[in-house]
């Protein structure tokens, strides 16, 4: 049986994946490392969810970048005590370390330089304190803190009034103790090296040549 191409096989056009195949194979050998995001997701205790019945703990972030500790009463949730804390309004600063309603923040804010309020303790309350109390229903708000290893991170929250439950929806911290991190910021998608996109580029080349020849 005839081949279907009369050209020497030497000249018949390889398939594009074949010149692809080998440049992936090739950046093993000159590829440039690729940096680390410093953003990286955090999940806390509680399966996310705080209300009357879970007590108190110390939230350990995961990785371990330090701890935001957190308590619940009958009557509200607490975060930001010794271990950490939590932008709020300070709006009780006779009380202690910063007692306040939480700080909501908008995408863009730059957490960690100083001027986003007092850190310390923030309360999620519902006819508990006149001045803390929080009685509408919160979605998607997003808070800024510090964990007791000194990173800065955000987290978006959402509360319920009636039910007195706090929902840590998502939270994010920045790996390097002591920067800052953008409420909004979830992390950087690793870009592809720009030794791959060479090598694809000389391959794509390679087989225009290729099919030249065999016109």
């Amino acid at each position: 049986m005839k081949s279907k191409s009369s050209l020497p096989v030497s000249l018949q056009p390889m398939p594009l994946a074949a010149y692809l195949t080998g440049a992936v194979g090739s950046t093993f050998l000159i590829s440039a490392p690729q940096a680390e995001a410093a953003v990286t997701s955090v999940t806390f205790g509680f399966g996310s969810v705080l209300n009357p019945g879970t007590g108190y703990s110390n939230f350990q972030t995961t990785p371990y970048f330090g701890r935001l500790a957190a308590m619940n009463s009958s009557n509200n949730v607490l975060l930001g005590t010794f271990s950490g804390g939590v932008y709020n309004n300070n709006e009780r600063p006779n009380y202690g370390d910063a007692v306040g309603t939480p700080s909501f923040f908008a995408s863009g804010t730059v957490i960690g330089n100083g001027n986003n309020g007092p850190l310390g303790r923030a309360y999620f309350s519902s006819n508990y304190v006149s001045d803390l109390n929080i009685p509408t229903n919160q979605l998607n708000k997003n808070l800024g803190f510090q964990t007791s290893g000194g990173n800065w991170g955000w987290a978006n929250v959402s509360w319920n009034a009636s039910a007195k439950a706090l929902t840590i929806n998502s939270a994010y911290v920045e790996s390097v103790a002591g920067n800052t991190i953008t409420v909004g910021d979830i992390g950087a998608v690793p870009e592809p090296s720009r030794a791959l996109l060479a090598l694809a580029g000389f391959g794509a080349v390679a087989l225009r040549r290729r099919r030249k020849q065999a016109a």
